[in-house]
């Protein structure tokens, strides 16, 4: 899963690619307010958006935890944080027996969010081969147009419960192929290799989940200045961790607690020194969910969150940003056969300071805001449900967003 520099033309001549140089790091030079890495630094309602607005509740991560591994699934949620951004998270699995000891297996992604600093759009596709008795094999590739940046993705999975509870743990080789495929003339200092893992494990009444990535993260050089004229060497690093605990007490009753950690590094170094930086952004989670029916009719859904983000640059851009969020949410939904209406409200106070080398950009948030949401459900059956909302923001008396909401198993 690399990330590459623009493709660039061979064999120019010594003077020509002078200029071209010159043009390109003219055209690489970005302003402030342009860099992507700092996208929704200055936005208050950065993860009361994401976290609580348009978050998928319990019930239904739920029952995508239990069935991730034992059938069919496809989970999205699309939703305005901006004008013009729309965050989309997007989940298909493919689970399909073979025969008794083979599956074609299929895992498609595309998270699109405004508050981490890359953004996924995978497709792995393998088998998984039945060992023993309660274990399984798996080997799995990403098809890519840009050769450079297929992985392989192998590994081992522990199953018990009809495959509702498992055990995932696999390496993943990223850009396998990439120093023989790249067109820059890239070659590794350092081969990416990651430990991947996937869990559920649990009682009937209780349950742990926890999906990560812990790797080495790559680091690049591009010697031939011809090949790549703006970029000299690029490293990335991005490791995750998410571990939940799940208590149910009954058909009506359940909570959730969970600490979310996300950590990304990347350095650039270019041909012209003006341009090089070295950021990191690292994000803590804690958060906590509790849903209650009362009388069959009446859903009461409660969120928290606590948040701090730590990141900056040195170099280009050179900053320092801290961020401390606390948010909350309060949800009521009339239920019917099918069907259910929501009413609720969400809150948010940030804590955030940007400190640059250039003190005119420095500034500071902490105003509270607030958002009223109007929702709809529709199951169209056990397997399949839908969520339409609409928000306004009290604060600031604008439009806060809409957002479909769509889970089904097959």
């Amino acid at each position: 899963m690399g990330s590459g520099p623009v493709k660039s033309m061979h064999n120019v001549k010594p003077f020509a690619l002078f200029i071209l140089m010159l043009c390109s790091n003219a055209g690489a030079q970005v302003s402030d307010e342009d860099w992507e890495l700092e996208n929704g630094y200055d936005d208050d309602i950065l993860y009361l958006h994401s976290l609580v607005n348009y978050s998928h509740d319990l019930h239904w991560q739920l029952e995508w935890e239990r069935r991730l591994l034992a059938d069919n699934g496809f989970q999205l949620n699309s939703a305005s944080v901006s004008a013009n951004e729309l965050l989309t998270i997007a989940d298909l699995n493919i689970n399909q027996s073979l025969n008794d000891k083979w599956r074609f297996q299929a895992r498609a992604f595309r998270h699109e969010t405004k508050h981490r600093s890359s953004r996924d759009d995978q497709l792995f596709i393998g088998f998984e081969r039945a060992i023993l008795e309660s274990s399984s094999l798996f080997l799995m590739a990403t098809p890519q147009y840009n050769k450079e940046y297929m992985d392989l993705h192998v590994g081992y999975t522990f199953y018990r419960q009809d495959r509702q509870q498992y055990v995932r743990v696999g390496v993943l080789l990223e850009d396998m192929v990439f120093a023989t495929k790249n067109e820059l003339g890239g070659e590794y200092e350092q081969k990416p290799v990651a430990l991947q893992w996937t869990l559920r494990l649990g009682a009937d009444d209780w349950w742990v989940f926890s999906e990560g990535r812990f790797g080495t993260g790559f680091e690049r050089v591009y010697p031939d200045a011809e090949a790549s004229p703006e970029l000299s060497a690029n490293n990335r690093q991005e490791n995750f961790a998410l571990v939940k605990f799940t208590r149910q007490f009954s058909e009506d009753i359940a909570w959730s607690a969970w600490i979310d950690w996300y950590d990304f590094s990347e350095t650039k170094t270019f041909r012209q020194p003006s341009l090089d930086y070295d950021y990191t952004n690292t994000q803590l989670i804690i958060a906590a969910e509790y849903i209650q029916t009362l009388r069959d009719r009446h859903r009461l859904r409660f969120l928290a969150h606590y948040i701090l983000q730590d990141a900056g640059s040195t170099g280009f851009n050179e900053h320092d940003y801290d961020r401390t969020d606390v948010l909350g949410g309060a949800f009521y939904e009339y239920l019917w056969s099918t069907s259910g209406l929501t009413i609720a409200y969400a809150f948010g106070l940030p804590d955030a300071a940007y400190l640059s080398f250039d003190d005119t950009r420095s500034y500071e948030l902490n105003d509270y805001r607030d958002k009223l949401i109007v929702g709809w459900r529709y199951h169209f059956s056990i397997d399949a449900q839908i969520l339409f909302s609409l928000s306004h923001e009290v604060s600031t008396q604008g439009f806060g967003g809409g957002n479909l909401q769509f889970q089904m198993f097959f």
